[in-house]
């Protein structure tokens, strides 16, 4: 690609917050062309429309260094007069997705005949620009991993802005702020993985009617502008320091205020109201009084935080005011501090990340008036009106009173129907709450179509679990949309993904009636067709691996993704297990090759690999670093692709080389990083040795060399497998107890044992073949009665792993029975899709995420294990097929391969064990049964001697 294209922007600052900017470019196309094609990519997203028709947004998540484009075909778009319309968001902040770079948009329009560019439209600086000031701006998070809340307002900005025929001579010509190459974008690679996909999905039933009072006043500020400048990334903070307001009451009262969010997701703590002082502790709310008049108030924000947010409801029985102190009544809230602060990392390495004792911090928290904040003037900053949100649409949906409930009008209803009906909602002095539910879990935008009058306040708030008529709210997640009318028919599609089951709409302000013809969502994921199909005599098992194959697909995005309402983050080690499911439902290895590609990028900041990418957040999951390698082994062993062979190899080998910077004088693995494994008490602290890592680092080591045996790299070979040895003796003479007869969770960085033991660290060492003997033996025992005093597995993530382990035990009976148990118990909660955690975990609700791909373990282990399917030879080449069915009547289905489907059949009659196999013509199989079949074997059709044939 020959970009002669300019990188433009606005004549605003460099990192605008939540900066919503239009761009449009009038142009006549060429007299004869036979292609034209839209190479585009901005800083942050962008959709861009031609001649008033979408025509697509991006780009995928991408390192800056290696900022990618996408390429739109746009021919039949094209007419003589066009115009080019792109709306570029520009965060201003990092997310878990999305590095900090600056705003800036490059775009060229190559148009082709006959193979060759015979014309171009590039951006410079005649293109026009202006803030879209339909996008309001002082937004709140939606989570510490994601951008913006979106609130839009439809009065504000004229919708045929994209059209050819609008008007944009009042518009701004567009500032050039560099050529191809310049930083922070040094590179700009084409998208590597086809545009997704995108299903209109239709609810499925109007489930509530209510009318509802919100809470009166609320108010949610960020405090990081203030207390961080210039910081753009995604890292915890750690800080001392305050919030103060007047709080102005139109009569004495007694209230709540009450914390929307938990204090992981939200800054707050201790405060005091004039001379009272309270404590917050776990509560969500604690009750105060106020004096009529003027209250102070002062709250210690300081702690570790993800999220800068502080976000505050009162609920008193009349509207409060706010008046920052000392500054007057334009600001409504003052910061005092930082009066220390910390960026907290996790690098590999130790750091110093303690706070100092600054006495003016604890003089502060003795104020007990406006007043004698004087004295701390030079401490003091103002919280700007554009950090001030009003409109936080999850307060105003989950701190409110229900003041009637109806039954659902019949005619609601037209509002999940895909044809021509509407539905009309009345004005009201009340809001109207309407839930709607699509009946499964969704990934992807919302749109509708509604006729209304100006200024109806339209409150969408998206969540996934409503059971026994009880929300689960999305604590932490700000899952929401506020759309502000305006007058006539109107339709919007949301900028946002969200993933969701259930949205709840409220309507506020409404005048006057309105018709709503539609609402839906496109469900946008990874294009995929359903490759790997599962059925058999057991119905619950059917349904385990269709809600497995379903929770894949949703969290297929531009990379694999956690789970697709929370955070949407491409976490490394949760991707391994991700992968595999992948490759026995959709076989979509394009998708795994791109992941696995994008964790190099984060080497060029960090020792080792690290554990989401790309991110603004600057951490190592040592784990998950591990699990990277592995997955990298498992791609080659399904694919074959030895082009990504050679590519990945210096990656890791230079990982495993780094590696050995950290093995101590024990000859084992000592870094100070993230060392979790699993949503359980395990004793893995973040400095110290950790038992389970010192295993999967065995293991990886074994699949580098392995790979550096295929690419003839002898030295490193030995010295992959010599590091190897070294450590499991290591590991077999430290990490063993005697006394627990078990492998300890950890050695802490005092050199003191861990007295835990876990399920966890004892399975991670079978797996990776580091106990031998009577000490596998041991281990062995434990897989199937394991001790009470272990610490048990909590989540199904861990749960793979678990699998993994009775498999090689050859009890592939009790993986089935472990699935009905625990993902069967899902499905009696309603599940559509597979839960981040196993009920009980959560001890307020049935588990966070309704819908998290690191769970979706039966998507693998059935086709892998019942039918039996399993590479023998690098990409299927060679086959094997070893059926369990584990005392079912029949099975059937098929396991995507690169040369296509395979496909099986096994029941098992009163006379034989029929099986039927087909398998694409470049491949071979090797099939075994099983040795306590006492029937005959019929393979197609055909009868054989003993249990095993080649095919």
């Amino acid at each position: 690609m020959n970009w002669k294209a300019k990188w433009i922007w606005d004549s605003e600052e460099e990192h605008p917050r939540n900066w919503w900017l239009a761009f449009r470019k009038k142009f006549i196309s060429p007299d004869d062309f036979d292609e034209a094609l839209l190479n585009i990519t901005a800083d942050s997203r962008y959709v861009v429309y031609v001649n008033g028709r979408r025509v697509g947004s991006g780009p995928v998540r991408s390192w800056p260094f290696e900022q990618s484009y996408d390429s739109w075909s746009v021919k039949d778009y094209l007419a003589t007069d066009n115009v080019i319309a792109v709306l570029v968001t520009h965060y201003g902040i990092s997310t878990f997705q999305y590095i900090e770079g600056r705003g800036g948009l490059i775009a060229q329009l190559d148009f082709y005949k006959n193979g060759k560019i015979i014309d171009s439209l590039c951006t410079d600086k005649s293109w026009k620009n202006k803030l879209h000031s339909g996008y309001i701006r002082s937004s709140v998070r939606i989570s510490c991993q994601q951008a913006w809340a979106e609130i839009y307002d439809a009065r504000k900005f004229d919708e045929r802005w994209v059209e050819v025929d609008f008007d944009d001579s009042s518009w701004n010509n567009s500032i050039e702020i560099g050529s191809y190459g310049m930083k922070p974008w040094e590179k700009l690679v084409p998208r590597d993985i086809p545009h997704l996909a995108e299903e209109p999905i239709y609810p499925k039933r109007v489930i509530s009617l209510k009318e509802v009072s919100p809470v009166k006043t609320h108010i949610s500020i960020d405090i990081r502008p203030n207390f961080y400048p210039q910081e753009y990334d995604a890292n915890p903070k750690r800080h001392l320091g305050y919030i103060a307001t007047i709080i102005n009451a139109p009569k004495a009262m007694r209230g709540k205020i009450v914390f929307p969010f938990g204090r992981w997701v939200s800054a707050y703590g201790r405060f005091r109201i004039n001379d009272q002082l309270y404590q917050v502790d776990r509560a969500n709310s604690v009750e105060v009084n106020l004096n009529a008049g003027e209250n102070f108030f002062l709250m210690d924000v300081s702690g570790s935080y993800h999220e800068l947010f502080v976000h505050l409801a009162f609920d008193f029985e009349e509207r409060l005011s706010f008046k920052a102190p000392l500054l007057g009544s334009e600001y409504k809230f003052i910061t005092i501090g930082p009066f220390d602060k910390k960026t907290v990392l996790l690098p590999g390495y130790s750091r110093d990340d303690a706070l100092k004792e600054v006495p003016e911090y604890r003089k502060v928290w003795r104020v007990s008036s406006a007043e004698e904040l004087t004295s701390y003037s030079k401490w003091i900053k103002p919280v700007l009106p554009e950090h001030t949100c009003t409109e936080n649409v999850f307060t105003l949906s989950t701190v409110k009173n229900t003041l009637k409930t109806f039954k659902v009008p019949d005619s609601y209803q037209n509002l999940v129907m895909a044809n021509d009906a509407y539905t009309k909602i009345s004005a009201s002095k009340n809001d109207q709450e309407i839930i709607v539910d699509f009946g499964r879990e969704l990934s992807g935008y919302l749109e509708f179509d509604l006729d209304a009058p100006p200024g109806a306040i339209l409150d969408f708030y998206f969540f996934e679990s409503m059971h026994d008529g009880t929300i689960e709210d999305t604590n932490g997640l700000n899952n929401t949309l506020r759309y502000i009318t305006k007058q006539g028919r109107q339709s919007y599609r949301s900028f946002v993904r969200r993933g969701f089951r259930y949205i709840m709409l409220t309507i506020r302000n409404l005048k006057s009636l309105v018709k709503f013809y539609s609402l839906k969502a496109y469900l946008s994921t990874f294009p995929v067709a359903e490759m790997g199909t599962f059925q058999c005599s057991d119905y619950l098992l059917n349904r385990i691996w269709e809600i497995s194959r379903d929770t894949e697909r949703l969290c297929m995005e531009d990379t694999y993704v956690d789970c697709p309402a929370y955070e949407q983050t491409f976490w490394v080690g949760d991707a391994r297990n991700e992968s595999l499911i992948n490759y026995y439902t959709f076989g979509a290895y394009q998708l795994s090759r791109r992941c696995l590609n994008l964790v190099i990028g984060s080497m060029r900041r960090s020792i080792l690999p690290e554990s989401q990418v790309p991110s603004g957040w600057q951490n190592i999951l040592t784990a998950w670093t591990l699990l990277w390698i592995i997955a990298c082994k498992e791609y080659y062993e399904f694919t074959a692709d030895k082009e990504f062979l050679n590519q990945i190899y210096p990656a890791l080998i230079q990982t495993t080389k780094n590696f050995e910077k950290f093995i101590n004088k024990d000859g084992l693995l000592e870094i100070t990083a993230w060392n979790m494994l699993d949503w359980a008490p395990m004793d893995t602290p973040n400095s110290g040795v950790v038992t389970h890592q010192n295993a999967l680092l065995v293991k990886a080591l074994g699949d580098v060399a392995y790979l550096a045996n295929l690419l003839g790299r002898d030295e490193d070979k030995s010295y992959l497998l010599n590091f190897a040895n070294t450590l499991k003796e290591a590991i077999n003479k430290h990490l063993w107890s005697e006394e627990k007869r078990a492998y300890i969770d950890s050695i802490h960085s005092d050199g003191k044992p861990s007295e835990t033991v876990s399920q966890q660290t004892n399975i991670i060492v079978y797996l990776c073949d580091c106990a031998e003997g009577e000490r596998k033996k041991i281990l062995e025992s434990y897989l199937l009665n394991p001790p009470d005093h272990f610490v048990k597995i909590g989540s199904p993530f861990m749960s793979f792993f678990r699998f993994e382990a009775l498999v090689k035990l050859n009890r592939i009976d009790k993986v089935l029975e472990e699935i009905r148990e625990n993902w069967g118990t899902m499905l009696k909660y309603g599940a559509t899709t597979c839960w981040e955690t196993f009920i009980g975990f959560q001890k307020d609700r049935l588990t966070r995420s309704h819908c998290h791909a690191w769970s979706s373990a039966p998507g693998y282990f059935l086709g892998a294990y019942v039918f039996g399917i399993r590479p023998l030879e690098p990409g299927f080449k060679k086959i094997l097929i070893q059926p369990r069915l584990c005392g079912l009547r029949w099975a059937r289905g098929s396991v995507p391969s690169p040369f296509g489907k395979i496909e099986v059949s096994y029941e098992d009659k009163d006379d034989c064990f029929d099986v039927f196999i087909d398998i694409p013509q470049e491949s071979k199989a090797e099939l075994i049964f099983p040795e306590d079949i006492k029937k005959r074997i019929k393979v197609n059709g055909q009868y054989i001697p003993g249990t095993r044939k080649k095919i």
